[in-house]
């Protein structure tokens, strides 16, 4: 068996794109009009994640200003995840190629032959992406005890000795990054706000892609148990 065949991962986009919309149309604080809600229905009638993606995009680019404000931080959300899972869409079929017959192991075992390193390789790009954001920001000459808290959890995702402890740093990377209050409070009254604008940005993304990589995994070892 192929690991494409064994692992759908297009299903499983679509699975997570069915419970976001269920969240989204089902949020009374949103406010979300019928004729917006039937768009959102009809976006993910299609099994390309590109064109999914693309009428997100849409989507996003039409409502993004519209009341109340919590409606475009979630749409932002959305438009970042689908723009990962796209993506990594396109990178997982090139990574199945490495593997056209696979062997039945355990899940715990198969997810470590096959699957890992997958991830392993996507979370070792981002976080030293995001670790040249945090050197070309320079925030350190914002707060250095921010940018020492940072740099600390970059090096600890880095320099995980295995997997699971590299999946428990990003863990940690995501719990830090959540709390908006301490980050906003860390960098206020400091710097460009330009400036600081772009890199709330570029922090924001990253916690989206760990919070979106995390959701892929758990769909993942659920369809390798199942199965």
């Amino acid at each position: 068996m192929k690991l494409s065949e064994k692992i759908n991962l297009n299903k499983i986009i679509f699975d997570l794109y069915k419970k976001d919309l269920n969240g989204l149309i089902n949020n009374k604080d949103f406010n979300l009009s019928d004729e917006q809600k039937n768009e959102l229905i009809i976006l993910g009638q299609t099994n390309e994640c590109k064109t999914l993606f693309e009428r997100i995009n849409n989507f996003f680019e039409k409502n993004i200003n519209n009341e109340p404000l919590e409606l475009s931080l979630m749409l932002t959300l959305i438009l970042q995840r689908y723009n990962y899972f796209y993506k990594t869409e396109l990178q997982w079929k090139e990574y199945c190629t490495n593997f056209e017959n696979i062997e039945q192991k355990n899940p715990g075992e198969f997810f470590l032959t096959y699957i890992s390193q997958f991830f392993d390789d996507q979370i070792n790009l981002y976080n030293n992406s995001y670790l040249e954001i945090v050197e070309e920001f320079n925030i350190e000459k914002w707060n250095k005890n921010f940018s020492s808290d940072i740099n600390k959890l970059l090096k600890n995702i880095n320099n995980s000795s295995n997997f699971q402890e590299k999946m428990q740093n990003c863990e940690n990377m995501i719990l830090f990054l959540q709390d908006t209050k301490n980050i906003y409070s860390s960098l206020e009254s400091v710097g460009v706000e330009n400036e600081k604008q772009q890199f709330l940005a570029h922090t924001n993304e990253l916690k989206i892609i760990y919070q979106s990589l995390n959701h892929l995994i758990n769909e993942i070892l659920k369809d390798i148990i199942v199965v």
